[in-house]
Order: C-alpha cells, then structure tokens, then sequence
C-alpha cells in the first residue's frame, strides 16, 4: 500500500507544471552577445517589439507591444549571459492567467544554444511552440545580422 502523500492526487503541483511552449534554436554568436539582444531596451526594439521597456533586475518590468497586443511581464530571474526568466499574464476567458517564459543561454564554441519554454499552471489555448519558435527566428536573424555588420 503506498504512503499517505506519495500518490500523484496528493502531490503538490508545480506552480507552472504545464508546458505551453518549448523551443530551440542555435546562434551564430557568443553568449553575451545574445543575452544583450534579450535585455537592451534599443536591441529588443530592433527585433522584437515596440514601446519596450526592460529593468534587467529581478522584480524589473520586461514589456513590449507585439501586433497581437501589449506583453506586461515582471523579471524573475535573470543571471547573464545564461538565464532570463519573466512572467507574463494571458487573458484566458475574462481571467489573467501568469505564466512565466524562461531563457537558457549555453555556449557551443563560437554559437550560444537558446532554449525557451513557457510554463503555466493550467493549459492556455495557442499555439506557442510555433510563436517562440518565431521569436527565436526573429532574434537569431537580428543577432546575426548585427554581428556580421558590426553594429550594436
């Protein structure tokens, strides 16, 4: 017979055990040079948003207007150039749901490996792989781009 708390119906949840979306991608650029595109106000204006504001702090605002509407998150963890962690709330049926999006940086000789997932503590209808993939084409381009030219 199993002990009292060990079965999974009274085992805790992780308060963001849903996995909305999960994707990768590999840059031709160290590190630091990423993690600069993540949390520059003027980069992240380049690639990825308008009317951005980030406080590369923990407890600091990371926002952006997208074209789907604005994003109004709150760092959470941020330890560079290899975490960037924030949350982000989602209307889902009247209702803010937080969820929280998290960036692992790992350097691979002269490239930098970028993982994102974004967690929640219940499912939200989207398709997110599919937009953090994007984003992560949008960054990778940008990234790139500047560092070929020699700007930034």
């Amino acid at each position: 017979m199993p002990e009292v708390g060990s079965t999974p119906s009274t085992k805790p949840a992780s308060p963001h055990a849903a996995v909305l979306g999960d994707a990768k991608i590999t840059i031709d650029a160290p590190a630091f040079r990423v993690f600069a595109a993540l949390t520059e106000p003027d980069q992240l204006a380049a690639w990825w948003g308008e009317d951005v504001v980030c406080e590369p702090d923990e407890g600091g605002r990371y926002e952006t207007t997208l074209p789907q509407g604005r994003i109004e998150g709150t760092i959470i963890a941020i330890d560079g150039p290899e975490t960037l962690a924030f949350t982000m709330l989602i209307p889902v049926q009247g209702v803010d749901v937080t969820t929280s999006v998290h960036y692992e940086l790992s350097p691979r000789g002269p490239q930098t490996a970028v993982h994102i997932a974004h967690r929640s503590n219940k499912e939200v209808p989207g398709e997110w792989t599919a937009l953090w993939q994007g984003v992560l084409e949008s960054l990778k381009a940008y990234v790139e781009g500047t560092a070929t030219s020699g700007s930034s």
